[in-house]
């Protein structure tokens, strides 16, 4: 099988944030799919079971999403992405807002986000997928490019984490 394949499937970047408590994280995640489209829309997020940020998922129920422009630089992208929340405060120096769910959303070089009620979590291995319900979604700049998967390969040059549901070994 070659699983280089799956690099032909479009993702975009984002950074989903959670807190529980005084506890806050937020990680980088390319797998956020709209899945349906009623009066609160479903979405569903795919996180590491060994992230930070996935268990404050779980405890709160609640979960935002940024999604990133291609403004994005690679600071940014390496704090939300390749460091833990248990180390460093991820909201230092960091553009953001407190959502009507009081969990810090990033709009720091973010074309939009979403509020987000979980509502199911399914298991998958190594990930747990979750069902979100949509309870807020803003622009923050409709003048920006969302930035893809492939932007952030082939332009930025940035590289795939081990803990990303599109790691290949």
């Amino acid at each position: 099988m070659n699983k280089l394949t799956l690099n032909k499937l479009n993702y975009g970047l984002y950074i989903i944030t959670s807190k529980n408590d005084d506890k806050f994280s937020g990680c980088i995640v390319n797998t956020v799919t709209q899945i349906t489209a009623e009066e609160k829309p479903k979405i569903i997020v795919a996180l590491n079971k060994e992230n930070y940020t996935t268990e404050l998922v779980e405890k709160s129920e609640k979960a935002n999403i940024s999604i990133l422009s291609q403004k994005a630089d690679m600071l940014q992208i390496g704090k939300f992405g390749f460091r833990t929340g248990k180390e460093i405060n991820k909201l230092e120096d960091t553009e953001y807002i407190i959502g009507k769910n009081e969990v810090p959303t990033v709009i720091q070089n973010a074309v939009a986000y979403m509020e987000c009620n979980v509502i199911e979590k399914i298991d998958c291995n190594t990930h747990y997928i979750f069902v979100l319900e949509l309870q807020e979604a803003e622009s923050v700049d409709e003048n920006e490019t969302p930035m893809t998967y492939d932007y952030y390969h082939n332009v930025i040059k940035g590289k795939t984490p081990p803990k990303a549901s599109t790691y290949i070994q």
